[in-house]
């Protein structure tokens, strides 16, 4: 029983604990979609589309009247943008509250550029000093890698903002552009910026590993609470089904599971209820069919044999008692038979009553069984017999019950119908079957006969539930031989269990 306990918590906490782990991995899954998000969105073109709008609806207007100008107006220009470059090289803050902005994108004034070139490429006017491109000359768009084609887009007046946003080839720097356009649609030059985007490498998995570690200890929490109520709910049922099995094993059907609930567990409560019901019935059935079968056997005995020579013996008697008069040596032969028939009698009595004893197997074997057995029966019925047993070893206990059964059987028709002067018993051990052999020297019988089976048939029904058979061999006047074979499963109950 304890063990049966233990065995359920032990189920208990595996339940628990794969509740805690699916919430721990599901969590973490949660986070690792969300950083991966995350990255997504920062390599992804939105940041640069959203740059590059901003550019064309807030700095680009700006520029207008100062690109307008013959030649353009660099101071004015430079006065145009002061105010994006104050404390940022590109923050939208002024011009959103001016009902222009969108993206709220501020950067240091060291980590990019912010510059306006004419319609010829020009470079007008920048926020810093660019090495190798000195204000009022042709702009060198080497110095930013992958600028050349957003630069050319803008200058062509492109309207797609795609075309004009990017990022560098190696992936951490911003560009973005957005052409400036007079009243008539023409080009008169481009806003460009440069930003040199943050490594978040670093603080993604900084708040990553944290995020794990508190999502962790957060599900490890609250799936071991969720997963141990929910566990123990689930073992104290199997605890029930348990313990009525239990009750069922040690033959006590009175004990039954109640579980009214509608789920897989409810209904097998509710079947193990209903087998046990069956089995309870069919047991009491059996007993009662195996006790009146007894009951018959018994009695077809007594009459077969044992009324019977009570019959002849009175017969006797009576004959005695009429010549006790007149021939006092003929009245003593006929007691002299009724006493002969009398001793017949007590004999069969002895075997019939022995019968109906158990077989005590537990602790013996069949070989020693038998020899006990053999010598007890040779005594009852007067009949010498002998046992021999060849290479004997360990077999399951139902197939020793089966052919100790036999043997019983076998003798029993030995001792009531063969008139035998000698029997053998041979019991053989082999890697695969046990077989025993009943011979005697008595009258014999033909087995073809009608009403000659004396009993094979329960022989062959014992052997047959095993997978074994009867080999019956016997000729009038010439003695019988049994021969049972039964196979040896690796399966079967050993000896000391219930078979």
């Amino acid at each position: 029983m304890k063990r049966g306990i233990f065995s359920l918590r032990r189920l208990r906490w595996k339940l628990t604990l794969s509740y805690t782990l699916v919430t721990v991995v599901a969590l973490l899954a949660v986070e690792f979609f969300v950083v991966v998000a995350v990255i997504a969105f920062v390599k992804s073109p939105i940041l640069p589309y959203l740059a590059a709008q901003d550019m064309r609806d807030v700095i680009a207007p700006q520029m207008k009247s100062g690109l307008a100008q013959t030649p353009p107006d660099v101071e004015g220009l430079r006065q145009e943008l002061q105010p994006f470059l104050s404390d940022a090289i590109l923050t939208t803050g002024e011009g959103a509250e001016q009902g222009g902005g969108s993206l709220d994108l501020t950067l240091a004034p060291d980590n990019g550029y912010v510059f306006v070139v004419d319609e010829g490429g020009r470079l007008l006017v920048t926020s810093r000093k660019l090495e190798g491109s000195p204000e009022g000359e042709r702009f060198d768009t080497e110095r930013f890698p992958g600028l050349d084609p957003i630069l050319k887009a803008a200058l062509g007046g492109e309207g797609d903002l795609l075309r004009l946003s990017g990022y560098s080839q190696f992936g951490r720097q911003m560009i973005v552009a957005a052409p400036v356009k007079s009243d008539d649609g023409r080009v008169l030059g481009a806003v460009v910026a440069t930003s040199q985007l943050p490594n978040l490498n670093g603080p993604l998995f900084a708040v990553a590993g944290v995020g794990a570690f508190t999502f962790t200890m957060l599900a490890a929490f609250l799936g071991t609470i969720f997963g141990f109520l929910t566990a123990w709910g689930l073992t104290r049922r199997l605890q029930r089904l348990a313990r009525a099995a239990q009750a069922w094993s040690r033959g006590d059907f009175s004990v039954t599971t109640k579980d009214r609930s509608k789920d897989e567990l409810g209904q097998l409560s509710r079947e193990l209820n209903n087998m046990a019901a069956q089995l309870e019935t069919l047991i009491q059935t059996r007993q009662e069919f195996a006790t009146l079968e007894a009951r018959n056997r018994f009695a077809r005995d007594l009459h077969d044999s044992v009324k019977q020579q009570v019959f002849a013996t009175s017969l006797q008697v009576a004959a005695a008692r009429a010549l006790i008069g007149r021939d006092t040596e003929a009245a003593g032969a006929h007691l002299e038979q009724a006493e002969e028939l009398a001793r017949q009698a007590q004999r069969e009595l002895n075997v019939l009553i022995h019968e109906m004893r158990p077989a005590a197997l537990e602790g013996k074997g069949l070989a020693t069984a038998l020899q006990d057995y053999v010598r007890d029966w040779s005594q009852r019925a007067e009949i010498p017999a002998e046992v021999h047993v060849r290479g004997e070893r360990e077999t399951p206990l139902d197939v020793e019950q089966a052919l100790f059964r036999v043997a019983q059987e076998a003798l029993a028709n030995v001792a009531k119908h063969s008139s035998a002067k000698n029997v053998e018993v041979d019991v053989i051990y082999d890697a695969r079957t046990l077989t025993l052999r009943v011979t005697d020297d008595g009258r014999g019988f033909d087995p073809a006969s009608p009403g000659e089976g004396f009993g094979l048939q329960s022989m062959h029904e014992r052997l047959v539930r095993l997978g074994g058979r009867v080999n019956v061999d016997s000729t009038p006047g010439k003695g019988t031989r049994i021969e049972c074979v039964c196979p040896l499963r690796s399966s079967s109950p050993k000896k000391g269990e219930m078979p």
